[in-house]
């Protein structure tokens, strides 16, 4: 396994996990790739680790440039195990390495490993790591997505390393999204801000504000997941997405996510996509019960109004709804409109629990809406007048 040159003596000695399925609770049909890179030059740098289980990857594309022996740093931006795993492999290939990282960093990786007789440098925003001919500047991002994360910016490359910020899961046979398709990699990229850096928003847009003040001039990004950005179109792209999603701008759509179980629910979210689509509004109407949870957070990140609706059973959400509600209300979304429907049997008030975590959410709600048994052509009028008032 070869290392892929990047820049001149700066090489991708990542791994590629083909057969990811999931991660963190969401659906990764591409793959994923945890990416590692080196630097050589008067002093030489290998910046991240992998996943423990692929870490033959790892270390054979780093043997493939320079012995371990030869290397000075193992800079660790992030604890988190797809990123750390094997580093405890990594030291004992290169004792002589100082670990450079932040104090929640050593701290994390002290809970997580034995670092008995580890070398560590303790590292904060601004500083600065002399390699030779070049620098490497710190910036520490702390919660986006763990208090250990931070990123590594070379300022004569204009390479930032950026770890989690910006990647996707993706694995392809390249890693450039210049070479890949660029609408999926792209939608990869929304799927990851979605479902793991959501509720940092104001992380985000701290990081973001945090390489403006450094002057940071970024003409690479090389993420810790999925394909590399290079060239000014595509690090402006990922850069201002995440500054819209960080600030949850939205782009006025719809989303009517929902799950039946003996169809009433599915007619009354196809009367509410109605009025939507009536409106001129861009909707999508998602069934939970053929659409994974991260695809629909995919969709809700730039979304305007939100209608989440459900069965009952016995007295509670259906199960997959009530999944998709804990899930929604972890990655906390912000600055939405929505209300929530439901049908049931002979207990009523069931949506009310949907409707109580859009409000503890502080979203722009109406009254939720509930009906027995099978709606009748009435109730959907009512439904359709109902929905309406969310345009007031």
């Amino acid at each position: 396994m070869e290392a892929v040159k990047i820049r001149e003596s700066i090489y991708w000695t990542g791994v590629k996990d083909w057969n990811l399925e999931e991660f963190h609770g969401y659906k990764t049909p591409n793959g994923s790739t945890y990416n590692s890179y080196l630097i050589l030059d008067e002093k030489i740098a290998l910046i991240d680790g992998a996943k423990h289980y692929l870490s033959h990857q790892n270390i054979a594309r780093v043997k493939s440039v320079i012995d371990f022996s030869k290397i000075d740093y193992i800079i660790v931006n992030h604890v988190e195990m797809d990123h750390s795993g094997n580093i405890p492999e990594l030291v004992k290939l290169a004792p002589q390495a100082t670990i450079v990282t932040n104090s929640a960093g050593k701290m994390a990786l002290e809970a997580h490993f034995d670092t008995e007789g580890w070398n560590f440098q303790i590292i904060k925003t601004g500083d600065v790591l002399s390699l030779g001919k070049r620098n490497l500047t710190f910036v520490t991002t702390p919660l986006l997505h763990w208090p250990d994360s931070m990123m590594t910016y070379c300022p004569e490359e204009k390479i930032l390393f950026s770890n989690d910020g910006f990647g996707q899961h993706y694995c392809a046979n390249t890693i450039w999204v210049k070479e890949a398709p660029f609408d999926i990699v792209c939608n990869e990229a929304k799927s990851y801000y979605a479902n793991i850096l959501y509720p940092y928003g104001m992380q985000a847009q701290k990081a973001l504000n945090t390489a403006s003040e450094l002057n940071l001039d970024i003409e690479m990004i090389a993420t810790g997941h999925g394909c590399i950005w290079e060239g000014k179109e595509e690090v402006s792209w990922i850069l201002n997405s995440y500054a819209k999603w960080a600030s949850a701008q939205n782009d006025g759509s719809a989303v009517v996510v929902y799950d039946t179980m003996w169809g009433a629910t599915a007619k009354l979210a196809e009367t509410i996509t109605s009025v939507f689509e009536d409106a001129g509004i861009r909707v999508v109407k998602r069934s939970l019960s053929n659409k994974h949870i991260a695809e629909v957070m995919t969709d809700i990140l730039e979304a305007k109004y939100v209608v989440i609706g459900t069965p009952t059973l016995n007295n509670e959400l259906f199960p997959r709804v009530a999944a998709f509600v804990t899930y929604l209300k972890g990655l906390a979304p912000k600055n939405k409109k929505g209300f929530a429907f439901a049908s049931y049997g002979w207990k009523p008030g069931v949506v009310n629990k949907i409707q109580a975590v859009m409000e503890e959410l502080k979203w722009d709600t109406i009254a939720p809406f509930e009906e027995k048994y099978t709606p009748k052509s009435d109730v959907l009028e009512k439904l359709k007048e109902h929905t309406k008032t969310i345009f007031d």
